[in-house]
C-alpha cells in the first residue's frame, strides 16, 4: 500500500510540473504573438475600425478612389486604423449614407455633392450650369479657397471634409430620341439629382425634371418612368445603364465632384496621429483617383460607342445654345441664400473667368 500511495503522489507531481510547464509555454507565446502584433503595428496603439459607406458601384473610379484611401490608411498606420469600405448602396443610398455619418451611426460616407446642397449653399454655386468647363477649373476651384471654404462650413454641420473624388461631367442620355439641341430635349422625362439648380437646368431647356434616388434609376428607365438622366459615361457604364438607353448627348452642363465626409466628433477622438495619416492619406488619394477618372472616362465614352449608343458632340453654336438656354438659371440662383454672389465671383476669379465669358452676350 505504502508503494502505490508513493506511486500516486510522484505521478500526481509530475503531473502539476506538466500542466505548469505547458501554461507557462502558452503564456509566452500568447505573450509573444501580443509583442509580434505591436512590432508589426509600430504602436501599442488598439486597432480602431471604421466604416465607409457610398451608393456608386465597386468598379467606379469614385469606389477605387475611395478603396485606395482605405489601403493608404492602412499601410500609414501600420494596420492601427482600419476603413471598411462599402459600395453599391450596401449601407444605403447617398442620403442615407450621409446623415448616417452625420448623425454618428456610420463613422463616413461618400456622395455626389448635389446631395449635400442641403447641408450648405455652397454647393448650389458649384452645380450652376458650365461654371466648369474642363476639369483644370474644376481642380484650381475645389483644390484652393472654394474648396476650403466649403470644408469649413460643413464642420458647422457635423462633417469632417477627408477628400473630393472626381465623379465627372454629366451628359444629357436618353432612351428616346436623338438629342442634339435643348429643342429635341422638350417634354422628356428626365431623372435629375436632388439639385434645386440641376431641376432649374432642365426646367428651362423644357424637359420634365424628375427627381429619382441612384439606386432607383435603372428600374425608372425600364419602366418608362423616366426617359432621360444626366451623368457621366464611367457611372452609366459600370451600372449597365447602357441596357436601357440609346442616346447620348455631349454637353457638360455640369461638373458633380464627390465628396468623401466622416463624423466629425469621430474625427476629432482620433489620436492625432491618425487625424493625420487620414488627411495625408486622402491627399495622396485624390490625386491617384483623378488620374484614374479621366483614363475611365475616355474609355467609357469608346465604350458607349461599341455597344452601339449614339453619341452626338454638338458644333459649337449648338453648344452655345446649349449654355445661353440656361442662363436664366443663373439669374434664379445667384442670389444672397442661395450661390452666394460672393462666392460665385470667388470661383469665377480663381478660374480666371468671367460670366459673361460663359454666355454668348
Amino acid at each position: 500500500m505504502k508503494y502505490f500511495r508513493k506511486s500516486n503522489i510522484i505521478a500526481y507531481l509530475l503531473l502539476c510540473v506538466l500542466v505548469l510547464t505547458l501554461a507557462a509555454c502558452g503564456a509566452s507565446d500568447s505573450s509573444s504573438e501580443s509583442s509580434k502584433g505591436n512590432e508589426q503595428n509600430g504602436s501599442t496603439e488598439q486597432t480602431v475600425k471604421l466604416r465607409l459607406g457610398q451608393s456608386k458601384s465597386a468598379n467606379h473610379p469614385v469606389s477605387q478612389g475611395i478603396d485606395k484611401f482605405a489601403e493608404l490608411v492602412e499601410e500609414k498606420s501600420n494596420g492601427s486604423l482600419i476603413i471598411e469600405t462599402f459600395h453599391d448602396a450596401t449601407l444605403g443610398s447617398d442620403r442615407e449614407v450621409i446623415e448616417g455619418t452625420q448623425q454618428g451611426t456610420l463613422d463616413l460616407a461618400s456622395s455626389s455633392t448635389p446631395n449635400m446642397s442641403s447641408f450648405t449653399n455652397l454647393f448650389i454655386a458649384w452645380d450652376l450650369p458650365y461654371i466648369f468647363e474642363n476639369k483644370d477649373e474644376v481642380y484650381k476651384a475645389v483644390d484652393g479657397p472654394a474648396g476650403e471654404i466649403v470644408r469649413e462650413e460643413l464642420e458647422n454641420s457635423g462633417f469632417k471634409v477627408i477628400f473630393f473624388p472626381d465623379y465627372g461631367f454629366r451628359q444629357v442620355v436618353n432612351n428616346v430620341r436623338p438629342v442634339r439641341t435643348p429643342d429635341d430635349l422638350r417634354g422628356l422625362k428626365v431623372r435629375t439629382t436632388n439639385s434645386p439648380v440641376e431641376i432649374a437646368d432642365y426646367t428651362a431647356w423644357g424637359a420634365n425634371p424628375t427627381p429619382v434616388a441612384w439606386a432607383e434609376v435603372f428600374t425608372a428607365l425600364q419602366q418608362g418612368t423616366v426617359e432621360a438622366e444626366g451623368n457621366s459615361y464611367s457611372l452609366l457604364w459600370d451600372t449597365k445603364h447602357q441596357e436601357v438607353l440609346d442616346y447620348a448627348t455631349e454637353v457638360n452642363y455640369n461638373y458633380s465632384s464627390d465628396i468623401v465626409v466622416m463624423n466629425k466628433d469621430i474625427f476629432d477622438n482620433l489620436s492625432s496621429e491618425h487625424q493625420e495619416i487620414v488627411m495625408e492619406a486622402g491627399q495622396e488619394a485624390v490625386s491617384w483617383q483623378r488620374d484614374l477618372a479621366n483614363e475611365r472616362e475616355a474609355e467609357a465614352k469608346q465604350q458607349f460607342i461599341d455597344y452601339g449608343i449614339e453619341v452626338y458632340e454638338p458644333t459649337e453654336e449648338e453648344y452655345q445654345q446649349w449654355k445661353n438656354e440656361v442662363e436664366v438659371v443663373w439669374d434664379e440662383f445667384v442670389v444672397p441664400g442661395k450661390a452666394e454672389p460672393e462666392y460665385v465671383d470667388l470661383i469665377l476669379e480663381t478660374i480666371g473667368k468671367t460670366r459673361e465669358d460663359i454666355f454668348n452676350n
